[in-house]
């Protein structure tokens, strides 16, 4: 019999757009003579599920859907919500309620991961390297002055809590900051200040194969503009993401076991991907993310075709790691 998975997507932030082409994607992978695959756009006002009948309303008492022909309920969630409340560990709490497994990492990494600064600090403890940052908290009086002091100029102002980039300005003169964090906190609850970082940035995805973390590829990433923007990112045409990146073959090797080392510290779960920065006295550590972009163009899916796998075997596995 096959099982019955539901692909949610959409969410409360303005990485909905990005969620709901991750979604098709992995349906369209996804649905195999195993799998019999639903699409539940979760909202702030209403979860539905596109059905044959139409979007029906999910029972959110125990994620079911109620239809002419009897209940269906799911044994399993692949989550594709970039943002809230799928990728800072809020759904995962719902659905650790009611017992239905799901794909991706769970309460404690999602929500740890979710935190940039506070990912930072768990991190930095185990020797990874991060940039000098400073916080902006909202309601709060900025200093202008001593936030310069401790990061210095050009730096990158981003939504502690966001991603994508959306909210993310480079800022090149202090007369810049204030708007920078507004806009920030616009789009998060906090703003993230850190300081510039030379190098090759790249990024790595890392998955759980026979119950180990490994990793899959890493990709060099070029941005068309003057850093990887929300532009850069889902209009590739204006980027270059090349997998194997062009780096010395012992450092790609570090980067693949420090993610590897980072999948295990945070207890994650599923696929994720990591960015990071190498420069002159290492590599620096941008961030992690539990709910990469999963569309065709994204990143984690063509390192894993690098890998060897199709789509179709890349998501299946995940979803029957998560049943197992």
């Amino acid at each position: 019999m096959k099982k019955n998975i539901a692909i949610i997507f959409g969410g409360f932030s303005g990485e909905r757009v990005i969620s709901e082409r991750s979604a098709n994607v992995v349906r369209e992978h996804l649905s195999s003579p195993e799998f019999e695959c639903f699409l539940v756009d979760i909202d702030r006002k209403s979860w539905k599920c596109q059905t044959n009948s139409g979007m029906i309303e999910v029972d959110k008492n125990d994620f079911s859907i109620p239809t002419d022909s009897g209940k269906i309920s799911f044994d399993a969630v692949f989550c594709a919500i970039h943002g809230t409340p799928g990728e800072d560990g809020k759904i995962q709490g719902y659905f650790d309620a009611l017992g239905i497994p799901y794909n991706n990492c769970g309460v404690l990494a999602s929500a740890i991961t979710f935190d940039k600064a506070a990912c930072n600090r768990y991190l930095q403890a185990s020797g990874v390297l991060v940039a000098d940052s400073y916080i902006a908290r909202i309601g709060h009086d900025v200093d202008v002055d001593k936030i310069v002091e401790r990061v210095g100029l050009p730096c990158f102002v981003k939504p502690n809590d966001g991603g994508s980039s959306i909210g993310v300005t480079k800022v090149k003169d202090v007369t810049q900051m204030r708007k920078a964090i507004s806009h920030a906190q616009q789009e998060g609850v906090d703003a993230l200040i850190e300081s510039f970082l030379s190098g090759t940035e790249v990024s790595c995805g890392c998955i759980t194969l026979e119950g180990s973390p490994k990793s899959i590829g890493v990709t060099e990433i070029v941005p068309g503009n003057e850093f990887f923007d929300f532009e850069s990112k889902y209009n590739h045409h204006q980027t270059e993401e090349i997998t194997p990146a062009r780096i010395e073959k012992d450092v790609y090797s570090e980067v693949e076991k420090l993610t590897e080392n980072i999948y295990e510290w945070l207890h994650c779960k599923g696929m994720i991907r990591v960015d990071y920065m190498i420069c002159e006295d290492g590599i620096y550590l941008i961030e992690v993310n539990t709910t990469p972009g999963l569309s065709e163009a994204s990143i984690v899916p063509r390192q894993a075709i690098y890998s060897g796998y199709t789509l179709s075997e890349f998501f299946q596995m995940s979803v029957k790691e998560s049943l197992r």
